[in-house]
């Protein structure tokens, strides 16, 4: 597997890489890294070298590995684990509408967005405007705002402050879908453009590090 095209986007698979291991279904189970490449399976450990859950033989799942080609989803079984990591074989593609499916993180953040490019039926640029982040993947995000956004949109966002130790993002991005008013708020779908490597980056590293609280706390409970 190392060393050959994972999917049509060129991604290979390779130690280091970050991978989040989901259900069938989509429900993360946690986050990790490719430990190795072996024996015609993917060692995938714990981000944080944490304690991983007990794991059934053959237990289906799901796979999400990044690279600097993107980003490519693969369904396989597990076929051993240990307490920080579980191996994957079977890896096969699944379907092309999962590449675009980035895992999607819940979170409420508050932001400004200006719309910098409006539609040609959409009339001049905006002022900036309160909008909150309902949830971010690293394809893009769902915000809500009482201005009002069209799609084809540009907007500008700033001030998207995720994590307390880290530096506020802005980005660029385009409304792709607009959602029914509610209380006077809407909400829209919106993709990222020309984001940078290192802008990626950091919002990998950010999203990784609200998932691992996340399951931290869930099994404090």
């Amino acid at each position: 597997m190392s060393g050959e095209p994972a999917e049509k986007n060129d991604l290979v698979l390779k130690p280091g890489m970050m991978a989040e291991v989901m259900t069938p279904e989509n429900r993360l189970i946690y986050v990790g890294k490719i430990d190795k490449i072996q024996s015609g399976g993917v060692y995938i450990r714990e981000a944080k070298d944490d304690t991983l859950p007990m794991v059934l033989v053959n237990k289906p799942v799901k796979v999400r590995f990044y690279g600097e080609a993107g980003s490519v989803v693969l369904q396989g079984k597990v076929c051993g684990s240990t307490l920080k990591m579980w191996k994957v074989d079977r890896l096969e593609s699944t379907f092309t509408r999962e590449q675009r499916a980035f895992f999607r993180q819940s979170i409420s953040v508050n932001i400004e967005g200006r719309c910098c490019k409006r539609t040609a039926r959409g009339g001049g640029s905006g002022v900036l405007a309160p909008c909150q982040v309902l949830d971010i993947s690293a394809g893009g995000l769902l915000i809500s705002s009482a201005e009002i956004f069209i799609e084809g949109d540009h907007i500008q966002i700033s001030g998207a402050s995720l994590l307390p130790a880290e530096s506020p993002f802005s980005f660029n991005c385009q409304v792709r879908r607009a959602g029914e008013w509610e209380k006077g708020v809407n909400r829209y779908g919106c993709q990222f453009e020309s984001l940078s490597p290192r802008d990626q980056d950091r919002l990998l590293h950010a999203i990784f590090t609200i998932q691992r609280e996340e399951i931290r706390k869930r099994k404090a409970r």
